[in-house]
């Protein structure tokens, strides 16, 4: 009877009744958590995706093999999850954070917008569907400012053939585009010889290899492509857009879902947000 009366007897009593309690009311969901299902939908995905890669359907064989490896990469996964593998994990942090990311853009993608609205976003975006401009232009090397400076006033009485340092560069330049030009020079320099009036020597210049005199002998005007010709590119740069779109809607939401807790001092590390910033 002394013994029944005793506390730490009444403790354990109640300890093991709670235990009990608590994995009768979570059975089910320990059940379920070891439940690997293999839907029909998911060998399709398989096949499917076998097939984009070797452009053949698979063989009998090849599906089982597929739905093997499929089922033991599951139940190898759901294994590494509860036992807590993927916690601090850069690797499986960014892998999810991309698996997300598709997701939100491929629903971006379901939407097919109308001809109207194709010939809506060309028309507002003619700049990038339009045929590049191109010059062509003949430049003399220098390796100082000064000494380029020189040379301005004597090509007015000397062939710029006998003028300019030694150089591996081509002089002469014939129909290229800005970025063959930025290839070369830089994008600097690129920019503002397409600046540049035709027909005289502009500079000195300066570039990565020094300071350079330019004569512009010919210019072609970037022209604007009708919609017919980029009407695929078009519907691409759509997408993009949308997809864009719908990541920015998603993150805003995900803000206002949780409360971003940063330390005062890391708060300048991050850059704008919308949402709750603590």
């Amino acid at each position: 009877m002394r013994l029944l009366k005793e506390p730490l007897l009444h403790f354990l009593l109640a300890g093991g009744l709670l235990f009990a309690a608590y994995t009768w009311l979570n059975r089910g969901s320990a059940e379920d958590r070891r439940v690997a299902n293999i839907t029909a939908a998911e060998v399709t995905w398989l096949k499917e995706s076998w097939a984009r890669q070797n452009l053949r359907p698979p063989s009998e064989q090849e599906v089982r093999g597929l739905v093997t490896d499929y089922l033991k990469e599951s139940l190898l996964a759901r294994e590494a999850q509860e036992l807590g593998l993927g916690e601090n994990d850069t690797i499986v942090r960014r892998r999810l954070a991309q698996k997300m990311e598709f997701l939100v853009q491929d629903t971006a993608r379901l939407a097919e917008p109308g001809e109207d609205v194709l010939r809506q976003f060309h028309a507002a975006n003619q700049a990038k569907y339009q045929t590049p401009g191109r010059v062509s232009f003949t430049q003399l090397l220098f390796k100082t400012e000064a000494a380029a400076q020189g040379a301005l006033g004597e090509l007015k009485t000397r062939n710029a053939a006998d003028l300019g340092d030694p150089s591996t560069l081509e002089r002469d330049f014939s129909q290229v585009d800005e970025p063959a030009v930025a290839s070369v020079f830089g994008p600097e320099l690129a920019g503002k010889v397409f600046s540049l009036a035709p027909g005289q020597w502009h500079g000195p210049l300066a570039s990565s290899y020094g300071f350079h005199l330019v004569r512009v002998d010919a210019q072609q005007a970037a022209q604007a492509r009708p919609f017919e010709q980029v009407r695929a590119q078009v519907l691409d740069e759509w997408y993009r857009v949308q997809q864009d779109k719908a990541s920015q809607q998603f993150f805003a939401g995900l803000l206002k879902k949780y409360d971003v807790v940063v330390e005062d001092k890391l708060k300048p590390l991050i850059g704008p947000l919308s949402g709750n910033m603590q």
